[in-house]
């Protein structure tokens, strides 16, 4: 009996699309016979507007190409979605042959599938499209595939990206999927007039082999132009119907996702595309037929009547607070500023809601020289594994079985590194605990503070934000931080849950924080300051425009929060990321020995950024182990 009204709903779905297509088709063709009818009105006056002699023949017309293009399309899709995906020009992703990216896309969906106890869907993605935008298609779960946009996978990191295929998988398991390849189909007449234009028109902008333009390029535009303006009827009638049958569905999505996925991947993910700079538009002939089954609006954000709600509007529905803490956050900065603290009156105050973990005041300096043990001790990093099996003193171990003795050997490790050997009488930690310290290898000591962290445990919050206020202070001191002890603290943040969700950034907002993250690069390597200089512009020249060199030309000596540079650049696109860490390796540790202290910064940093960093420590230890022969 289900079974039976499962299909009897299944065409009922079916009729109804099909009758508003037919009355869509329809409508077309009188508003085009009535077009037509008033041009043959005004030369003879004698015709009638709706039914004249040209009539019979533009109706022909119209039905043949309407119903050609509907029965070429039930061609094309007989194979399901790979036909869509083969339309598009779009490339299969294979395990075998991916890159990076790809291989972590093909992960999560296989992921998804074994979830859902679901076919895994085929993977293709769109070479050319630089937005962030995903589709499905398919009628049986042997012929389903979800398409990405190239934009989506260079620009997404894993979060972001299980909340795109999250999205993807709820239309499979809803049939959204097949109902959306259906309307495909059956509105792929009316848009067929506006396809073919856009097509010519192509032609008469791409060059040919020999890299000359088309002879006939103008003729082609014009022709191609004429041919779209007819089309665009169709086009506008559809956007209609599509706008008033579907436009209500993407928060219904929207919010089916985050329950099915049990988290805010999706949310991530319009953070992502509300940030970036092409958004979520594809430029391709097929945009619009396929604006029904895109994760985000295809189009263009000035389209009239576009399915998808803005993104801004998305975020607002699932987190109505988020976008205002983002404000609230870029306020926040924007009152750290001396110039603005200046023009604000003394009764304005930051909102109440808005109240995350912040160093402590005053801010300190960036440390100008870095701080390490002996040299013959930073020459070379130990191995991970060795460092892991090196011996403890009794005291150190018995210290960390318990989460009060494991803040202590925390607390007492970032006062050895501030202070080197001459730690304050009234500093209140274990002198036992400072000497065991003090007599093991310098190198294991970061090793022991990791391990202390896991030790930690569960800690209320506000025990949790005093332990934190209380590291901070000890790194800055002096006045003065640097980048090893601020990620060693960022790493206690994410240990306790207090590591602030990044916010999706792009690379302009972001270029003062990134300059300073090279700045506190710069400091922990053991260079001489006229090296520092050199391999500063090297990799500023690489990140940085010629204008903006000039700008950023002298090392700033303004207060610095390390934890809010790191937090800030950890929002840039995957791509971003990963080009700065690239230019850091490159400029800094592609041609010398790398110690230590620089080594676990590498690690953290790549940590902290939101990738694995076993590959690049092994790589090190590697290319280090060839230098030192």
């Amino acid at each position: 009996m289900k079974d039976v009204s499962h299909y009897f709903i299944k065409n009922k779905n079916i009729l109804w699309s099909a009758s508003v297509c037919l009355l869509v088709v329809v409508f077309s063709i009188v508003i085009l016979n009535t077009v037509l009818g008033l041009l043959v009105h005004y030369i003879d006056p004698t015709q009638s507007i709706f039914w004249h002699s040209l009539s019979p023949y533009l109706m022909v017309v119209l039905v043949t190409v309407i119903g050609g293009s509907m029965l070429y399309e039930f061609y094309v899709f007989r194979s399901g979605g790979h036909t869509l995906a083969k339309q598009l020009k779009a490339r299969q992703l294979t395990l075998m042959e991916s890159t990076p990216e790809e291989s972590a896309a093909l992960r999560i969906t296989e992921k998804l599938a074994q979830t859902f106890a679901i076919d895994t869907p085929t993977l293709y993605v769109l070479p050319d499209e630089i937005g962030v935008n995903a589709l499905t298609a398919g009628f049986h779960p042997k012929d389903t595939v979800i398409i990405l946009t190239w934009g989506a996978l260079q620009n997404l990191d894993e979060l972001e990206l299980y909340g795109l295929l999250g999205h993807e998988f709820n239309q499979i398991l809803s049939g959204e999927a097949t109902e959306n390849t259906r309307l495909k189909i059956l509105y792929s007449g009316v848009i067929t007039f506006s396809q073919w234009g856009s097509k010519i028109a192509r032609w008469g902008f791409r060059n040919n082999e020999h890299g000359r333009r088309h002879k006939l390029e103008t003729s082609l535009v014009a022709i191609g132009g004429v041919i779209w303006l007819i089309g665009s009827l169709g086009v506008l009638i559809t956007r209609l119907i599509k706008y008033l049958t579907l436009g209500g569905r993407t928060f219904y999505n929207d919010h089916k996702t985050k329950r099915l996925l049990l988290n805010n991947a999706n949310v991530q993910t319009l953070l992502r595309i509300y940030v970036h700079h092409a958004g979520s538009q594809i430029h391709s002939e097929y945009s619009e037929a396929i604006s029904h089954m895109c994760f985000a609006n295809s189009l263009s954000p000035q389209s009239w009547l576009n399915i998808h709600p803005s993104i801004q509007n998305r975020i607002y529905e699932l987190n109505p607070s988020l976008l205002e803490d983002l404000q609230l956050e870029n306020l926040q900065k924007l009152r750290s500023q001396p110039l603005f603290s200046l023009m604000r009156s003394l009764e304005e105050s930051v909102a109440e809601e808005y109240n995350p973990w912040v160093s402590p005041q005053p801010l300190p300096l960036l440390r100008l020289s870095p701080i390490s043990f002996a040299i013959k001790d930073a020459i070379k990093p130990l191995n991970a594994e060795v460092r892991q099996q090196m011996s403890r003193p009794d005291l150190i171990q018995r210290a960390m079985q318990t989460s009060t003795g494991s803040r202590e050997v925390m607390v007492t490790i970032l006062m050895i590194r501030q202070y080197r050997e001459f730690i304050p009488s009234d500093a209140q930690v274990s002198r036992a605990i400072v000497d065991s310290l003090l007599n093991i290898d310098g190198r294991v000591h970061i090793q022991i503070f990791h391990e202390a962290c896991s030790n930690l445990g569960n800690m209320p919050a506000t025990s949790a934000r005093q332990f934190i206020t209380k590291l901070a202070k000890i790194i800055q001191e002096d006045g003065e931080i640097g980048l090893l002890d601020a990620l060693l603290i960022e790493k206690v943040k994410a240990e306790l849950n207090l590591l602030p969700i990044h916010r999706p950034t792009s690379m302009e907002e972001a270029k003062p924080q990134i300059v300073r993250l090279i700045d506190a690069l710069l400091h922990v390597q053991q260079l001489n300051s006229a090296n520092q200089l050199e391999v500063r512009y090297q990799i500023l020249e690489r990140v940085l425009t010629v204008e903006e060199l000039e700008l950023y030309e002298e090392i700033s000596d303004e207060p610095i929060d390390l934890g809010e540079i790191l937090n800030d650049i950890a929002g840039l696109l995957l791509r971003d990321r990963l080009s700065i860490l690239g230019v850091a390796e490159i400029c800094l540790w592609n041609d010398r020995v790398i110690t230590q202290d620089e080594l676990d910064v590498l690690e953290l940093l790549y940590w902290r950024l939101g990738f694995e960093s076993d590959e690049i420590v092994e790589q090190m230890h590697k290319q280090n182990s060839v230098m030192i022969i």
